[in-house]
């Protein structure tokens, strides 16, 4: 269906632990390698590249801790140094891009993590599959819609403050935290200005939501949004004007 498409896109990282003649059985070394496999599946074959642009191996920040929580590095991917040595233990290590708070357009949120051990002489590679963690978000109109109203924009908002605006065209989507947040619009035509808001919650994460909207009535009193695979119809409001 044209109006959801879930985002089965993953970054593989791999670590590889491997042990020097050099070095001691109660120590190994880490080196780390990214690569990606961004592919959407859904009845036609799309990619999270359709929606922004994939970040590389270097753009991603990789955290490690030990078996009780504690930190024992972070930073940059480029800026680990495979030389490091780590003792013989059990660890977890992350790799993100981006941040579910930072909100927008070509925002995309990647991370995942995994559980790996450092065994004295052995070579282990750990495989982390990061995935995209974030909700994309896409508004698109009718022409009908686009021909009543001369005029409109769509914003995304929460806790009072405005996450992302869709001004009139716009066809990028937008990358957002979908637990929670009120769609607003505000529509003009010939016969004045009119609103409406609409509160949204639970959309998943990796899946990527268009909402259409249609005109449905003469009026213009209303409008239809096509939704997750729902039409709705909502009604609209005068917008008062300030003295």
């Amino acid at each position: 269906m044209k109006h959801l498409k879930t985002i089965m896109s993953v970054l593989t990282v791999l670590v590889a632990l491997s042990c020097t003649k050099s070095q001691t059985d109660g120590n190994g070394q880490v080196s780390f390698r990214i690569s990606s496999r961004p592919d959407v599946v859904e009845q036609t074959r799309s990619s999270v590249s359709d929606y922004t642009a994939l970040p590389s191996a270097g753009d991603f920040t990789i955290s490690i801790i030990d078996e009780s929580s504690a930190p024992v590095w972070r930073g940059k991917m480029t800026d680990w140094n495979q030389e490091t040595l780590l003792p013989v233990g059990n660890y977890t290590v992350t790799a993100a891009y981006g941040a579910l708070e930072d909100e927008g357009f070509d925002k995309p949120f990647f991370t995942g993590s995994n559980a790996f051990a450092i065994n004295g002489g052995q070579t282990t590679e750990v495989p982390v599959t990061v995935s995209l963690s974030n909700t994309i978000v896409k508004v698109a109109c009718t022409d009908n819609f686009k021909n009543y109203y001369k005029d409109y924009t769509f914003k995304i908002v929460r806790g009072g403050s405005d996450v992302v605006t869709f001004v009139k065209g716009e066809t990028k989507a937008a990358f957002v935290d979908g637990y929670r947040f009120t769609l607003t619009g505000t529509l003009k035509s010939e016969t004045g200005t009119k609103t409406f808001e609409k509160e949204y919650s639970f959309l998943d994460e990796a899946t990527a939501y268009t909402f259409e909207f249609d005109v449905t009535n003469v009026g213009g009193a209303s409008i239809s949004v096509t939704f997750n695979n729902n039409v709705e119809v909502i009604s609209l409001d005068d917008l008062e004007l300030n003295d």
